[in-house]
């Protein structure tokens, strides 16, 4: 059964949310395929650009990156996991190398790698 993680990223302070992509999309993410792409399924990258708040009261509800506290969120899925276990120990072995790259484009206590659990939604069910 295929896994799903989801990282959710706040850029570094002091850089714009252009030079943050172009940093993203062109050192991170390019590290990220070098190690990872031959276990990973599928890979995106999802730049937020405005929001709207649930909570009533709260302004006009709406807002960008800085208000909802996140600049992108990317998702990759692994096959299975031994996929997964062999991220980790790639991601140990490249962790000087990671980290590094990380401190250049995020605030790295604002993000977040977390697990999920999918649920997809048969939206043309047969008849």
């Amino acid at each position: 059964m295929s896994i799903k993680r989801i990282v959710m990223v706040k850029r570094k302070q002091g850089l714009t949310p252009d030079q943050f992509r172009e940093g993203y999309e062109n050192s991170h993410s390019r590290i990220a395929v070098e190690l990872f792409g031959h276990l990973w399924l599928e890979y995106r990258r999802n730049y937020l650009t405005s929001g709207y708040s649930f909570e009533p009261g709260s302004g006009d509800g709406t807002g960008g990156p800085e208000e909802i506290g996140f600049d992108a969120v990317s998702e990759f899925v692994l096959r299975d996991a031994a996929a997964l276990e062999e991220m980790g120990r790639i991601a140990l072995a490249n962790h000087d190398r990671i980290k590094e790259d990380e401190a250049r484009w995020f605030e790295q206590t604002r993000c977040w790698l977390v697990g999920c659990e999918t649920v997809v939604e048969d939206l043309h069910p047969a008849a």
